[in-house]
């Protein structure tokens, strides 16, 4: 059912989950009527905080992206992104494809890797692997640039970040449930692997202080809302 949504805006969804997870909703102005640049949503891994950042064309949403942020142990990275036909003519041309030994997951995704080891660990995760397939992300990947490819993100040039993108409108609590519980379960994997020396809170760069402020009485709330 989407005439919550529709109702009330895929904005409105979105302050409800940062409300139920304990998180904020950060906007441009630092009031709650301000433009929403993303949600902060405490993840309890040591201070860990995943970052929800909309891409939008008006008021329309066209994709959402979340993020982790950590500190690396190593230089370990690898690419998810959904298969496509084109993909069969770069295969047989040398493109990389790692394989996970599931033949539902190797036959939707294309996987890349620079440590095919290390792929294997982390997807033999049979949660993780039927969360990404439950709602396979665009593309999902370890950005070793992080602070450069989220340039308003307080995030320093050693951090790296687990990114799930999904493309198109992310208007239900369980589509942000789900995307959390990829990249928390990505991160827990690699921590299980040693590919992470730390997490530190991720956070939006020149945050207004406003934005930290409860202004949960002023939400609208309804029973109408997935969970």
């Amino acid at each position: 059912m989407k005439f919550h949504s529709d109702l009330f805006g895929w904005e409105y969804v979105w302050r409800n989950f940062a409300d139920e997870k304990g998180g904020d909703s950060l906007t441009d102005s630092g009031e709650e009527e301000g433009k929403l640049l993303c949600l902060s949503i405490p993840v309890g891994m040591a201070g860990a905080r995943a970052l929800f950042v909309p891409e939008t064309h008006g008021q329309k949403m066209t994709a959402g992206t979340v993020l982790l942020a950590y500190e690396p142990a190593d230089d370990f990275a690898f690419s998810i992104f959904q298969e496509k036909m084109h993909h069969q003519l770069s295969k047989a041309l040398g493109m990389q494809d790692l394989k996970v030994q599931d033949d539902l997951f190797d036959s939707k995704f294309m996987i890349q890797g620079n440590d095919a080891v290390k792929v294997q660990e982390i997807f033999l995760d049979v949660q993780l692997r039927e969360l990404v397939l439950l709602q396979p992300p665009t593309t999902l990947h370890i950005d070793k640039k992080a602070g450069k490819t989220f340039p308003a993100l307080a995030l320093t040039d050693g951090q790296h970040a687990v990114v799930a993108k999904y493309d198109g409108a992310m208007d239900k609590l369980h589509q942000l449930q789900t995307a959390l519980d990829v990249v928390v379960g990505v991160l827990e994997q690699l921590t299980q692997i040693g590919s992470v020396a730390g997490v530190q809170a991720a956070k939006v760069a020149a945050q207004p202080e406003a934005a930290q402020s409860d202004t949960q009485s002023k939400r609208l709330r309804s029973p109408l809302l997935d969970r």
